[in-house]
């Protein structure tokens, strides 16, 4: 490998970096804005959807998700103290839809779930409305059947997971790599055809990995 080939890789993957996080924290930002002015104006579902945005937009550190959690757990205060169990509702599985989507191998703002699920477990086994769980069993039952189906996820093997990391990198850093050596950085310098087909073999085989591993997972 030629001097100063691992610097120019670190570089570009530093680089890339900053712009993943620069974009994260950016649009996060936006989000929980976007939501206290939604909030102020009274329109309680957009706000908490807006809320749910923010936390999406996850990132180890960002105070941005807790904030919007504290908001979220107070729309669905507000809508109890209204009478309003349906939106009560909304926002509660706002809050836990946002915060599961945010996991991979470990699930991030588990208290917030946690916080979420025990008040929907409430609200459903409350709710006149229908018949589920089957009102015909008993209190314990029911309650058991509810905190069943809140515990249930349906996540993805962590080896596809990983494999799918693997695949992207090896697609993105291969790519750049043919683009980096195979291309002449002089007008009078010839095209590294090799090089460049050597490169573009890898990325593309990385791009396969992506495919099929997110096909599995």
């Amino acid at each position: 490998m030629p001097p100063g080939t691992l610097r120019r890789i670190a570089l570009f993957l530093g680089f890339c970096t900053l712009v993943v996080v620069a974009r994260v924290v950016g649009s996060a930002t936006a989000d929980l804005r976007d939501a206290r002015a939604l909030e102020a104006r009274q329109e309680w579902t957009e706000s908490a959807s807006r809320y749910g945005d923010a936390i999406r937009m996850y990132l180890p550190g960002l105070p941005v998700g807790a904030k919007a959690s504290e908001a979220l757990l107070g729309l669905a205060e507000r809508a109890r103290a209204a009478g309003d169990r349906d939106q009560e509702r909304f926002v509660l599985e706002e809050l836990r839809s946002a915060w599961l989507a945010t996991r991979s191998t470990w699930q991030p703002g588990r208290r917030w779930v946690d916080a979420a699920e025990e008040r929907l477990a409430t609200l459903m086994l409350e709710d006149p409305r229908g018949n589920w769980p089957d009102r015909s069993l008993p209190a314990a039952e029911r309650a058991a059947v509810v905190q069943e189906t809140l515990a249930a996820r349906d996540d993805p093997a962590v080896l596809w997971v990983l494999l799918m990391g693997v695949g992207y990198l090896t697609w993105l850093g291969a790519a750049a790599l043919a683009l980096w050596r195979g291309l002449p950085s002089r007008d009078d310098e010839p095209v590294r055809w090799r090089v460049l087909a050597r490169h573009a073999a890898v990325s593309v085989a990385g791009y396969g990995l992506w495919l099929f591993a997110l096909w599995k997972a």
